[in-house]
């Protein structure tokens, strides 16, 4: 793993500590704040971070559970703390973010995605991998 930035670390900081509503809400403001003349989030922009991830779950499904490979590394003793696990997936997920950008064209940070797919608990996501 890669060393983070204080800026970064505050910013995972942050989402360890939010519910998944306000991860979203997040997420809403990075891709109103991303639209052409955007500034802040604006009710015209509620929802629409969450409508972006579920069309690009599948995708970050297939990475994360098998090219990732999550059940091989869940029990890795890095892995119990949350917050080395979201810069892990994080830095993992990049790839894939960068080729799916927000429809405005704007990157999305890898580790609020990562910091929502942990808050989702990725034993869920990746349960049927295997199968």
């Amino acid at each position: 793993m890669a060393d983070i930035s204080d800026f970064e670390r505050n910013e995972i900081g942050r989402y360890l500590k939010w519910d998944a509503k306000k991860l979203f809400r997040e997420l809403d403001r990075y891709y109103g704040a991303s639209a052409p003349g955007g500034q802040r989030a604006s009710y015209r922009f509620k929802g629409k971070g969450r409508v972006w991830l579920n069309e690009l779950q599948p995708t970050l499904k297939m990475f994360v559970c098998e090219e990732w490979g999550y059940q091989a590394r869940k029990d890795a003793p890095e892995f119990q703390d949350k917050e080395k696990l979201i810069v892990a997936l994080g830095e993992a997920i990049s790839p894939v973010l960068e080729r799916n950008p927000f429809p405005t064209g704007s990157q999305v940070p890898a580790y609020l995605v990562a910091a929502i797919l942990v808050q989702a608990d990725l034993d869920q996501l990746c349960g049927d991998a295997e199968d």
